[in-house]
């Protein structure tokens, strides 16, 4: 099984050990490039930031494609339950488009895009990744 981890780069650390937690019985795991949470992208010029995020989400869309199931890691943030921020959105939306499975780490809690994610979910792991394999 190839896995691709989505998520808010605030949580580049926990999608990185959910990857490693899952690595021993799959395929592939990719996570995000942690380059990306460390860009400075406040003192980029917007033609520089566009650029630049370009580059990565464009990437990040190959490797969604290539995988066989793309894991949703959203963790509590902004006093949301399961927050799905609008970069993660657009990857579940694209990975769904693709024909591919979109699984949730926890359930979308209340915030605006919640419906949305909810339609495009295949199942929900419950906080547990190596639900993933049962």
């Amino acid at each position: 099984m190839k896995i691709a981890i989505c998520g808010s780069m605030t949580f580049i650390d926990e999608m990185e050990a959910i990857a490693a937690e899952l690595r021993p019985q799959a395929t592939s795991v990719a996570t995000p490039v942690r380059e990306e949470h460390e860009a400075p992208w406040e003192s980029l010029s917007l033609e520089d930031a566009v650029r630049r995020k370009q580059s990565y989400l464009f990437g990040y869309l190959e490797r969604i494609r290539a995988s066989d199931v793309v894991l949703i890691a959203n963790f509590a943030r902004n006093g949301v339950d399961g927050y799905v921020g609008p970069n993660t959105l657009v990857e579940a939306a694209f990975a769904h488009a693709e024909g591919k499975a979109v699984v949730f780490l926890n359930t979308p809690g209340p915030q605006p895009a919640r419906l949305e994610a909810l339609a495009m979910m295949t199942t929900c792991l419950a906080g547990a990744p190596a639900r993933l394999f049962a």
